[in-house]
Order: structure tokens, then sequence, then C-alpha cells
């Protein structure tokens, strides 16, 4: 057994519970936790599975239906399983590669604004933030990764989506013109192109799978401030769950003038901060559930975004983001 520190079982949780799901351990009558069995009776075993784990890739795809962000999970997944036709499939695969790029703006964006870093010394435009280029959004996160980077600051989002993954994202971002051109190709030519460009996605998703570390959420009561009852946006299913997440204090009191129903939240490892304007949500009256969208572009003196799942385009004035806008406004100018 290695010298190094030794790993408690209860400090991984997912591949306890994915050992428990997929072997038994019976004896007789009794039925004994596979994961406590495994630890307990060899614990080097037991990290030899957890790094398979880890690593197979088979494994690392069914984390990112059932763990990643839901606009994520929930494109690749039905890429995978559910298209109609070659077109309609590369249109799911397009909408997960941008999904991927709304949700780390929004994301960095909203860490680098609770954080209050000075993002003028980026020297980018306020005009660039509300940009409806995909290359502007990669171009801030990546100013910002490298700001943090260089200057040591904690930054969670780092731990996230590492330069060189960014990297990878743009150069799919230059594939956008088959995206685009896809609805001109004939039904083989649009068949290959997805499983030319496949690959590519499925090597940035598996580069991010510290995503499943991240949880979307809306406020929605709470008994105790900091056990708030949220509405989750995790995993493929568009089905909306309420869970009870656990909110540190000092880091409720930080964001307590704007922890309400209003705006969409993230958790990111231990720390929550708002996402709010660049991804918020929609509520139809007649649904039991919202649903998010993400900031496409300014439009006629609105704001407007694309709401995940559906072909639909939401306006928004944007009155209802002056709080969270002037925040980041002040950082930017």
């Amino acid at each position: 057994m290695s010298d190094e520190k030794r790993i408690e079982s209860i400090d991984n949780p997912d591949f306890n519970k994915w050992l428990e799901e997929n072997y038994s351990v019976e004896i007789e009558e009794y039925e004994f936790p596979s994961s406590d069995v495994l630890y307990q009776m060899s614990y080097d075993s037991y990290l030899e599975a957890l790094e398979r784990y880890a690593e197979d890739p088979k494994i690392k795809l069914s984390r990112i239906e059932e763990k990643f962000p839901s606009p994520i999970a929930y494109y690749f997944c039905q890429a995978e399983n559910n298209y109609q036709n070659d077109h309609h499939r590369l249109d799911l695969l397009k909408s997960c590669w941008e999904s991927i790029v709304f949700l780390l703006f929004g994301l960095v964006i909203g860490e680098a604004r609770y954080r209050e870093f000075l993002l003028k010394e980026l020297g980018i435009s306020w005009k660039t933030y509300w940009s409806d280029r995909l290359f502007d959004k990669l171009t801030i996160i990546e100013n910002i990764l490298d700001y943090t980077t260089k200057s040591g600051i904690l930054f969670n989002c780092a731990s996230i989506v590492s330069i060189e993954t960014l990297m990878l994202i743009k150069k799919l971002n230059q594939e956008r013109n088959g995206f685009t051109h896809a609805s001109a190709r004939t039904s083989a030519q649009q068949k290959s192109l997805y499983n030319e460009l496949y690959p590519q996605l499925e090597t940035v998703l598996t580069k991010l799978i510290k995503l499943e570390e991240v949880t979307l959420f809306r406020y929605h009561e709470a008994e105790t401030p900091l056990y708030p009852r949220c509405e989750v946006f995790k995993g493929a299913s568009m089905i909306g769950r309420k869970e009870i997440l656990a909110i540190q204090k000092d880091n409720y009191v930080r964001i307590l003038d704007h922890f309400n129903q209003c705006s969409i939240f993230a958790k990111v490892f231990n720390e929550v901060f708002c996402v709010s304007p660049f991804i918020h949500y929609f509520q139809e009256e007649h649904e039991p559930n919202a649903l998010l969208c993400f900031y496409k572009k300014k439009y006629s003196g609105k704001y407007l975004y694309e709401v995940v799942s559906k072909s639909l385009n939401k306006e928004f004035d944007p009155n209802v983001f002056d709080l969270m806008a002037n925040k980041l406004r002040e950082l930017v100018i």
C-alpha cells in the first residue's frame, strides 16, 4: 500500500454508489454494500477500481448524462439517443456545443463578479460582454482564466476548465460553418459531419468532467436560511426536481441581498454565486417547472434568450437584471 495519506471511503460517494448499483454482495439472506466490502477487504483493490472508474470512457459518458448541468446533459443525451434524422442529430450536437460555451461563460463571469475581480484590467470593453459572438465569450473566459492563473488567485472555475481544454473548445468553435450549413448537405454528408465532430465534442466533455461538481439552481423556499429548498437543473431529464442545498454561512452573507427566486445560481464545489443575467430561466404559466435559458444578444431594446430544450426565444426587459448587471459593470468600466 502507498505511503500517501489514506483515502476515506466517504470521500467518494459517487463511486461508492456506482459500485453498489452495479455489484451486489449477498450472503444467504443478507446484503452488504459492495463499496464497504471492497474497501475493508482490500484497500488497494478499492483504489484500483476507483482509478478505473475515473478513467473509463463509458462511465464518463454516463456521468455526463446524469450529473452535468442540464443544458449540456440534455442535448448530449438527445443527440445520442433521441434524434429524428441526421440533420436533427447534427443540430442537437451543435446545441450541446453551444451550451458548453454559454454555460462556461455564465459560470466564469458569475464567479469573477462574486469575487469582485477588477475586470477592467483585462482591457475588454463593456459592450463585448454582451456580444452575440461565441468567439468573444471564449476570449473573455480565456482572459479571466489566464489572469487568475498567473495571479495565483483562488478561482473554482479554473479547476473545471483549463486553458488547454479551452483551446479545444475554440477549435471546435471553428467548425461552426459545418454546423451552420448542414441543412444544405445530403443525409450522408450530415452523418459524415456528425461522425467527424462528435469525437471532438466527446473529448471536450470528458476533459470538463468536473462540471459534475456544478449545480445550477433556483431558490424556492427555506425553513432554515443555510439549507434552502431549491429547483435543481442537473442531468439530462428536464423534469424539475427540488433538493435541499447547504450553503456556508459566510457565503450566504455575501449573496443575501440578491438570493431570491428572480435569478439562477450555481453551486461550484462548496461556493454559491449568481449566474444571471447570462444564465437565466423561463417558466410558462401552465408549466410546474422552470426551464433554463441562455442570453444570446440585445435585440430591439430587449435581451433575447434561447430556452433550453425548446425551439423558442424569449425576450426580457433589461431592467429585470439591473442589480447583477450593475455589479458587473462596476468591475468592468
